[in-house]
């Protein structure tokens, strides 16, 4: 049991310490800055913002011309009462 804490233990501090090497093996190799890096990220939610809401806007467009498709069938499609 002690051995299987210890092994436990030494692969959670092998783990730790190539995640912090890997970090640092990042940061050092990143080819932007950090306000270059916070621009190009903002840059792409405004882009992704601007598509959902042209996503939306055709989206709400289609429905709107199935639903007045729609709503023209069935009126043609009822039986016409004479009184």
């Amino acid at each position: 049991m002690k051995n299987a804490l210890l092994s436990l233990a030494n692969f959670a501090g092998g783990a730790l310490l190539g995640a912090a090497a890997g970090a640092v093996v990042a940061a050092l190799a990143a080819p932007k800055s950090g306000p270059e890096l916070q621009r190009q990220i903002k840059e792409r939610v405004d882009e992704a913002q601007q598509a959902r809401v042209t996503a939306e806007r055709e989206t709400e467009e289609r429905l709107w011309q199935k639903f007045r498709q729609d709503v023209s069938q069935s009126s043609s499609d009822q039986p016409t009462t004479q009184d």
